[in-house]
């Protein structure tokens, strides 16, 4: 038997919250059922809470109950600030850790128990007072298969590029229509069409399959220069203004809802974010783009993986492409997806997938089209 407990303020901020989360998932554990607690920490580093032992989850989830010993033990799901990841790494754990129960402790409405009962419907709340007694209810209750939550159900896999420009991009004359057809003719399920600066591009695509009915999600994102490097933002609303802090960027797209992906980090061959710089805004980067398909040197893309994995952000891939030619020289095949939760879901069921391509003649043929770039889609 496992039964999962939600604290619903940050488990290492005294008070009674946390202190209630702390003696029920404790109380259940000195019964002998194995416990799951979950909530969010000002600090995700390992350290010890009574005797439930804190440490940070992987923020793509994937991992996160592989190796679970029976007693107690509290996965720390992020930090204060709610991103994509932490969504779905929270997702994971009800659906994919063979839990019984879902105990939420105290009656405060958070960004964790919003999650919690859309993805267990069936959760229970119980006070902040009575640890003992409430241990003891609720073992009774994980005894009632039909309060279980639903196992995750990954959807059916797609091929998905997630970094691409289009003719609203100033380096790229790829017109909407020839881009749809071309992806189509590869079998992908899904683009991210990132233009420089400008969500036109994305809309411009999203509007041409909706009319005609094709069978592709497109997910409105812009590449958007920021004073130290790029970032992408996808499922944007509108266009964010290039120039600004990097911060003040990522800032600007969660605003939007959007999911925070760092293409090409790495590429020192374009102006790229610090490490240091990478490192503190991780908590709010919801993916690393860790394969470019356009880079000169594959040690780029090497290192973006190994940051990628010391941190524990989940990996994306992109073919940067520029020409029809260079479109999914790399990208992902993981399930199907449609907003930002359900592609940070994903992402823990994802693979990377290469098509590599000659980047000379690629550039080649980027230089000859801009020469002769057509005008933007209708």
């Amino acid at each position: 038997m496992r039964i999962s407990v939600f604290a619903t303020t940050p488990l290492d901020r005294p008070g009674p919250e946390s202190a209630a989360a702390i003696a029920v998932a404790e109380a259940i554990a000195d019964k002998g059922v194995e416990v799951v607690l979950v909530g969010t920490a000002r600090n995700a580093v390992q350290q010890v809470a009574g005797r439930l032992t804190i440490r940070a989850l992987e923020q793509n989830g994937a991992a996160a109950l592989a190796h679970t010993d029976l007693g107690p033990r509290t996965v720390v799901v992020g930090g204060p600030t709610m991103t994509w990841a932490a969504d779905a790494a929270i997702r994971r754990v009800i659906g994919a850790g063979a839990i019984d129960l879902v105990v939420i402790v105290g009656d405060a409405q958070t960004a964790v128990t919003a999650i919690v009962d859309d993805a267990a419907p069936s959760a229970e709340r119980i006070g902040l007072t009575g640890a003992k007694r409430a241990a003891t209810a609720m073992i009774k209750f994980a005894g009632d298969s039909a309060r279980a939550p639903s196992p995750h159900a990954p959807a059916d896999p797609i091929l998905g590029d997630f970094h691409l420009h289009t003719c609203f991009s100033p380096d790229c004359g790829t017109g909407i229509d020839e881009l749809v057809e071309r992806a189509l003719a590869l079998g992908i399920g899904a683009l991210c069409v990132t233009d420089h600066d400008s969500v036109a591009g994305g809309f411009a695509a999203k509007a041409h399959v909706e009319a005609n009915g094709i069978p592709l999600h497109i997910a409105v994102s812009s590449e958007v220069k920021t004073q130290t490097g790029e970032v992408i933002g996808m499922y944007l609303k509108e266009d964010i203004p290039p120039g600004l802090p990097f911060a003040d960027t990522v800032e600007a797209m969660r605003a939007q809802g959007a999911f925070i992906y760092v293409p090409h980090p790495f590429d020192s061959m374009h102006a790229i974010p610090s490490e240091p710089l990478l490192e503190r805004m991780a908590p709010l980067i919801d993916a690393l783009e860790v394969v470019n398909g356009r880079l000169v040197r594959e040690r780029f893309n090497h290192e973006a993986l190994a940051f990628a994995t010391r941190i524990g952000l989940p990996a994306g891939a992109g073919s940067d492409a520029h020409v029809l030619d260079g479109l999914f020289t790399a990208g992902l095949e993981l399930p199907a997806f449609h907003d930002p939760a359900s592609l940070a879901l994903a992402l823990g069921d994802a693979r990377v997938v290469r098509h590599p391509k000659n980047i000379l003649a690629l550039q080649a043929r980027k230089w000859f089209r801009k020469r002769r770039k057509p005008l933007h889609a209708e």
